[in-house]
């Protein structure tokens, strides 16, 4: 009788792990599942494989990635642009690259669409900053033949371009710059060390098992949301105390992400093209309830202005006289009346859409560039 019981509440147990496993899966998703597109790579820290493929996959959405033979989340390309049309790079992290949305609805689609005579190629990578991008462009971008290189800056890339290890998906070392003392950029960390963190064969098995459970079972991607260790407060606290604060914090980073615009703004022009610096718009700047919510998160106490990053990022781009963009103002105003964001910060189709929109709109009364 007891070894019946035993089995019952096994089988108890095991019928409503499944039943939890079902409506978790279909009420309210938990995983998150990278798909196998990033490598590890001693110049640029990582890279996107070519010709890779796989399905990014989160609670809010699950679309496809797929890697060109250049190694861009891109179609195939040709070496050179057609006769008479101008080529426009894009360079960004997530967003740039389309965390969450498919190919064709990312800003650097859009744009396409919206602009005549024109091309646009996406070279965004997650989990890059500014140093990584440019390094980047230097590799790959000016044997594209470019006419305008647009350099999105989003708010995590001014600790990104100071870090020396990945600070977003990324856990992996990175080249990193420094600043001699007779001002110039000096490239350290290359080439880049690699970490167990890239590649199935530097982790032990039971460890691979782990993370493919937790990216294919929901209630243990539940469970270990709830007992993983938070971030510290402290590091949150600097996060933003760096980026939002009304003192001096995070001036050091704000010099040498100028150092890093002007560097790539000065490699474009020796390429033939025109940098264009565009500001991309946290999610707490243009929902007042999010910014209230991490305030209470995080303990964030203390005088903050929101809009810090592109000050900042207008008197650099003032400084070493790049044409630039503030999309806080067009965001601003359209995020009255619908949601540009997922609930993990990044763009929704909405959010590029509306950023190719203002883009094409800057183009076409700065540089000539007509809609179609």
């Amino acid at each position: 009788m007891l070894r019946s019981n035993k089995w019952l509440l096994l089988l108890g147990l095991g019928a409503g792990l499944l039943a939890g496993e079902g409506v978790l899966r279909l009420a309210a998703p938990q995983v998150y599942r990278r798909p196998p597109v990033w490598e590890f790579d001693p110049r640029l820290g990582w890279r996107h494989i070519p010709g890779a493929q796989g399905q990014l996959v989160s609670p809010e959405f699950s679309v496809e990635y797929r890697i060109n033979g250049e190694g861009l989340r891109d179609r195939e390309l040709a070496a050179a642009p057609a006769t008479g049309v101008q080529r426009l790079l894009c360079f960004g992290d997530s967003f740039v690259e389309g965390w969450g949305v498919g190919q064709e609805e990312r800003v650097s689609e859009g744009l396409q669409r919206r602009l005549a005579g024109v091309e646009v190629i996406n070279f965004g990578v997650a989990g890059y900053g500014t140093d990584q991008e440019w390094l980047l462009f230097e590799q790959q971008g000016r044997q594209y033949r470019p006419d305008w290189v647009v350099v999105f800056f989003y708010g995590n890339d001014l600790w990104n371009n100071a870090a020396r290890q990945g600070i977003g998906a990324e856990r992996g070392f990175k080249p990193y710059f420094q600043v001699d003392p007779a001002g110039r950029l000096q490239l350290q960390g290359v080439p880049v060390q690699k970490t167990g963190f890239w590649g199935e064969g530097a982790a032990p098995w039971h460890w691979r098992l782990g993370a493919y459970l937790q990216q294919h079972l929901h209630l243990l991607a539940l469970a270990r949301k709830g007992l993983a260790p938070e971030v510290p407060v402290q590091q949150q606290q600097r996060y933003y105390q760096g980026l939002y604060g009304a003192g001096e914090e995070g001036a050091q980073q704000w010099a040498l992400t100028g150092r890093l615009l002007d560097a790539f703004a000065r490699s474009a022009e020796g390429a033939g093209a025109r940098l264009l610096l565009v500001y991309v718009p946290a999610l707490l700047q243009v929902e007042e309830e999010d910014w209230k919510m991490k305030r209470e998160l995080h303990g964030l106490a203390g005088e903050y202005d929101l809009q810090k990053p592109q000050r900042q990022l207008q008197g650099l781009a003032q400084t070493f006289d790049i044409p630039f963009l503030d999309l806080h103002p067009a965001f601003a105003l359209e995020g009255r009346s619908r949601t540009l964001y997922f609930r993990d910060s990044h763009w929704n189709p909405a959010g590029h859409e509306l950023a190719s929109q203002a883009l094409a709109e800057w183009f076409g009364a700065n540089a000539g560039l007509t809609g179609r």
